[in-house]
């Protein structure tokens, strides 16, 4: 069986990171590099990922040349955390008979904000022969597809339950500064209903798993509040002082006839005491998921997006979500 070829779009810190797992894959051979930044085109992607030895891949900023130039049989997307903000490149990318697995948070379940570009990318999938899937994760694996597997050995579920903490001091400071660390109470408030914060996705991880477990859902909603720190918080990149924000508070839940089935709730703030992600579900019988610790948020979203490359690859044409193709697994 030849290796798939890959090619990375977007080189930010999660698809460097992707880029650097695709240079490692026995099953995968990375055959170009593309992001818009002038200050990476036409370097060796090894300057980049800090590698030693060159790879020969240029980094380029056209990605309509890039894609007739390397003829992939996927490519790794990491540009945008909205559907319109991906559209074009997805649809470019699959025109060109490639498929597309990506970080993007709206492509998890593109129909709940999107049905018409849903719709169109679908179409354009088809055209291409190659299939989109979005994911992640979160959204894309702890918060929606770990409770929709964990259903597998229910007879009976009832409501799901999910919890994320995440420590953001250890993390990178745009993740500290996207979750509104050090900010102003109000002036957090400000950027929320501007909306310039918030976690994206929390909706469409709701969305999935009321549609795979038939909870037939009739809302959907989100809230976004902020933690408030109760001592000063020192991290690497920034300060936090008493009474302001020390990151994020978001709540997703899902209701049917008034009824409260889904109730996803993500923490992400400098200080976070006890790290962790926990699925519950009530019913028949209950059960209870818990990683300690949590799972590493940028390591593993690369790890999920490479290791999902082949089922992309092997899928039917089309728009798929984390739903329609096997769990992903180690890629060799």
């Amino acid at each position: 069986m030849s290796a798939l070829r890959v090619l990375s779009v977007g080189l930010g810190p999660i698809g460097l990171e992707a880029a650097r797992l695709a240079l490692a894959g026995r099953s995968l051979e990375l055959v170009g590099a593309v992001d818009l930044d002038p200050e990476k085109a036409g370097r060796d992607l090894a300057e980049l990922l800090g590698l030693d030895e060159a790879t020969g891949l240029r980094v380029e900023r056209d990605l309509a040349a890039a894609l007739a130039r390397a003829r992939p049989d996927v490519a790794i997307l990491c540009t945008g955390s909205t559907v319109p903000a991906v559209l074009a490149d997805v649809e470019r990318i699959v025109r060109a008979g490639a498929g597309v697995v990506s970080s993007c948070e709206e492509l998890l379940w593109p129909a709940l904000q999107h049905p018409e570009l849903a719709r169109r990318l679908d179409a354009a999938a088809r055209s291409g022969g190659s299939a989109i899937l979005g994911t992640g994760v979160n959204p894309g694996f702890v918060l929606d597809f770990l409770p929709v597997v964990l259903s597998g050995v229910s007879r009976r579920v009832e409501r799901v339950r999910g919890v994320r903490i995440l420590d953001a001091a250890a993390r990178r400071l745009p993740l500290q500064k996207k979750v509104g660390a050090g900010l102003a109470v109000e002036e957090f408030r400000r950027l929320v209903a501007a909306g310039r914060l918030g976690h994206v996705g929390m909706r469409e991880s709701v969305a999935l798993i009321g549609h795979a477990l038939g909870f037939d859902l009739d809302e959907v909603t989100q809230t976004v509040e902020p933690v408030v720190a109760e001592r000063r918080i020192e991290t690497a990149h920034l300060v936090v002082e008493p009474g302001r924000a020390a990151g994020i508070r978001n709540l997703g839940f899902g209701r049917s006839g008034g009824e409260t089935r889904v109730e996803l709730v993500l923490e992400m703030y400098v200080g976070a005491p006890d790290p962790r992600d926990e699925i519950f579900l009530e019913g028949d019988p209950p059960l209870h998921l818990a990683i300690e610790g949590g799972t590493p948020g940028d390591a593993a979203t690369a790890a999920i997006l490479v290791n999902s490359l082949a089922g992309v690859a092997a899928a039917p044409p089309g728009l798929k979500t984390v739903l329609d193709l096997p769990p992903p697994r180690l890629a060799r």
